[in-house]
């Protein structure tokens, strides 16, 4: 854009009107204003890799929550399962012990124990 166009566009020759600004003054505005947004907003945090963690102590870790869930399981659903065959059984305190490793347990253990898991 050069001024002869903005003065074209402010109808700069009619005497009523205001007079444009200049070209060189929007430009110093806007690049103010974007120095400013710059200046002004708050940094952005880095993404940082998590550290690896090791899969020995994630199976340690694993076994040692997954043996009581299961034995409570077994015991807590004996009354009403003893009457059905292993395989059956199984099929019913699997998904339950899964669900609650997944949802409850294993989060609260990572967080407990995550510094651990990386060393």
């Amino acid at each position: 854009m050069n001024e002869r166009t903005v003065s074209d566009a402010y109808g700069a020759d009619d005497p009523g009107l205001p007079s444009p600004p200049a070209v060189t003054d929007i430009r110093h505005t806007l690049r103010a204003q974007s120095r400013n947004a710059y200046a002004n907003a708050e940094p952005r945090l880095v993404p940082t890799v998590p550290a690896a963690v090791r899969r020995w102590k994630l199976w340690l870790l694993t076994v040692c929550a997954i043996y009581p869930t299961i034995v409570l399981l077994g015991l807590a659903t004996n009354p009403v399962l003893e009457d059905l065959s292993l395989p059956v059984r199984l099929a019913v305190l699997v998904p339950a012990a899964a669900a609650a490793m997944v949802w409850q347990i294993n989060p609260r253990l990572q967080r407990h124990f995550g510094a651990w898991l990386t060393r």
